[in-house]
C-alpha cells in the first residue's frame, strides 16, 4: 500500500519533498496520503498517543515512530474474499456493549481478565498503558473494600498528572472482583497477609495469562523518554477482532466514554477530569463528530 510506504519513509526521517520526488507526486499529495494512512491505522489497529481527529504534524509522527511502526506491523489489509463480521461503528449502544462483553467471555482464553480489561476502558477511558500500570492498591483498600473514589497516580498517568479514577460502576466492580478472585485461586501476585484480599498491593492489577506483569519498555531521546506496552495493546487488538469490532480501538473507546458521559449530563470539565484532558477545546474535539444535526434532533421531538 503506497500510502503506508510513504508514511514509513516520513517517520524514518525523509522530508516530504524527497518522498514526493521518489513517488513522482507533489508534496501536498504525500502529506494528504500519510494523514489518511495514520487515520486508517488509528481506526483499524489503534496508535497509542496519536489523536486520529487532530491535525497530523510530521514532528508528532516522528515522536511516535515506534507506535506507528508497530501499528504498520500489526495492520493486515482486508481482502474481498475474507469473511468478516459486520463492522460496528465507534458509537456503541448499550446492546452493542452487552454483546461485546458476552462474546469476550465466550471467545477469550482468559475471559475474566479480558472482560475486566474491556470494562475498564468503557468505564474509565484510561489509556492501555495506564491500565497496564495500575496496581492492586489502586483498586482495593487494605481491608479488601473497593476504592470507589481512587486516584490515577502521576506515575501511572501517561501525562504524569494525577487525576480522578472512579470505580463506582457496579459492572466495573463485579468484573474486576471476578478476575481478582480467579487470580487468587491461581496464586498470581498473592501475599501471606490477609489484607488486600490476600493479593500483593504493589502487584499489577492486570497480569498476563502466565501471571506476569505486562512488559513496559522505554524509548526516545534523553529528556523525551516515552513508554510503550505492546503486550496489552495486542490483547486489546485481538479482543476487538474476536468480538467483531474491527473499527474500534482503545483510542475510539476514550471518545465513546466522553460521549456517553456527555449524554448523561457530565460537563466538559468533568469529562476532562476523568480522561486527563485539561483543555476544553480538546474535550469538544472528542465530542464534535458525534453531535447530531439540528434537523435530526428536532425531527424526533
Amino acid at each position: 500500500m503506497q500510502s503506508i510506504a510513504m508514511l514509513q519513509d516520513v517517520i524514518d526521517g525523509k522530508p516530504y519533498h524527497a518522498v514526493a520526488f521518489a513517488y513522482g507526486v507533489t508534496r501536498t499529495v504525500v502529506e494528504r496520503r500519510i494523514k489518511a494512512a495514520v487515520l486508517m491505522l488509528s481506526r483499524e489497529v489503534g496508535i497509542d498517543g496519536v489523536n486520529q481527529d487532530g491535525p497530523v504534524f510530521v514532528q508528532r509522527l516522528r515522536a511516535r515512530k515506534l507506535e506507528i511502526a508497530d501499528a504498520i506491523r500489526r495492520y493486515k489489509p482486508r481482502t474481498a474474499q475474507a469473511p468478516q463480521e459486520k463492522p460496528v461503528g465507534r458509537r456503541l449502544t448499550d446492546e452493542d456493549i452487552a454483546l461485546a462483553l458476552q462474546k469476550t467471555r465466550m471467545r477469550s482464553a482468559c475471559p475474566d481478565r479480558d472482560v475486566a480489561l474491556l470494562i475498564m476502558l468503557l468505564t474509565t477511558g484510561a489509556r492501555p498503558l495506564e491500565v497496564a500500570r495500575l496496581e492492586v492498591r489502586d483498586y482495593l483498600n487494605a481491608d479488601g473494600s473497593v476504592r470507589i473514589a481512587s486516584v490515577m497516580r502521576s506515575e501511572v498517568a501517561v501525562n504524569r498528572k494525577a487525576r480522578t479514577l472512579c470505580f463506582a460502576s457496579p459492572k466495573s466492580q463485579q468484573s474486576i472482583d471476578s478476575y481478582l478472585a480467579d487470580r487468587l485461586l491461581r496464586g498470581f501476585g498473592t501475599q501471606e497477609a490477609a489484607t488486600f484480599r490476600g493479593l500483593d498491593p504493589h502487584s499489577r492489577l492486570f497480569l498476563t495469562e502466565q501471571g506476569a506483569p505486562f512488559d513496559i519498555v522505554s524509548y526516545g531521546q534523553r529528556g523525551q523518554t516515552r513508554f510503550l506496552c505492546r503486550g496489552i495493546l495486542d490483547v486489546y487488538q485481538k479482543m476487538f477482532q474476536r468480538i467483531g469490532l474491527p473499527g474500534v480501538s482503545p483510542i475510539s473507546v476514550r471518545r465513546l466514554v466522553a460521549v456517553r458521559m456527555s449524554e448523561r449530563g457530565a460537563t466538559e470539565e468533568q469529562i476532562g477530569e476523568i480522561l486527563g484532558i485539561s483543555e476544553k477545546k480538546s474535550v469538544r474535539e472528542l465530542l464534535s463528530q458525534h453531535r447530531q444535526s439540528l434537523w435530526s434532533v428536532v425531527s424526533r421531538m
